[in-house]
């Protein structure tokens, strides 16, 4: 799967001068139609940004929500009352189901997080490579050694999908890293 990164393509023209029959710039932003893989190799080494890639990796999300219609957004995402699984392939995000977080009384005076809360919270996700929510407690240092921490600014889950889709060149990025950072996404 081709995936132009929303915020890395400036427009500057460079892939559609290569293959002007494969690509066009469409409201300042790349996009591919007709037959990519004719041009890949082309605009894959010529993009000045790296906007551009192929992405072929499968991940599993988690969104933490309370309502299961927007991501939790009074507390972090370990406070939240279920998680969404969802995997992402070939350009496409599917629901696969929810897991209701345990309850856990953390205690807030450790300076990094409880590391109980943290194992708990690792124990439900499971197989989760990108845990999704609006804020991160102290346990993302923990965290962000087995996932992706991706904050998200909007609440409504669907809305949120569609920002996963729009970044998942950075967030595959960060997965590939061994020192991975959390992500802000807009």
């Amino acid at each position: 799967m081709i995936n132009i990164s929303k915020n890395k393509c400036i427009g500057c023209g460079i892939c559609v001068s290569l293959c002007p029959e494969e690509v066009e710039i469409i409201d300042g932003q790349v996009k591919l139609k007709g037959e990519k893989e004719k041009c890949l190799k082309k605009i894959l080494n010529a993009c000045p940004q790296q906007a551009i890639k192929e992405i072929d990796r499968k991940l599993v999300f988690a969104l933490g929500t309370d309502d299961k219609k927007n991501i939790k957004d009074n507390d972090h995402v370990g406070e939240a009352k279920y998680f969404q699984i969802w995997n992402y392939s070939k350009g496409e995000l599917v629901y696969k189901e929810e897991r209701k977080n345990a309850k856990y009384q953390e205690d807030e005076e450790k300076i990094y997080g409880d590391p109980g809360k943290a194992q708990a919270v690792s124990n439900i996700l499971g197989n989760v490579d990108v845990v999704v929510g609006k804020m991160f407690g102290p346990n993302i240092v923990r965290m962000k050694n087995r996932y992706v921490c991706v904050a998200v600014r909007e609440g409504e889950i669907s809305k949120v999908i569609k920002i996963i889709k729009e970044n998942i060149n950075e967030i595959v990025e960060e997965y590939e890293k061994k020192d991975r950072n959390g992500l802000i996404l807009n």
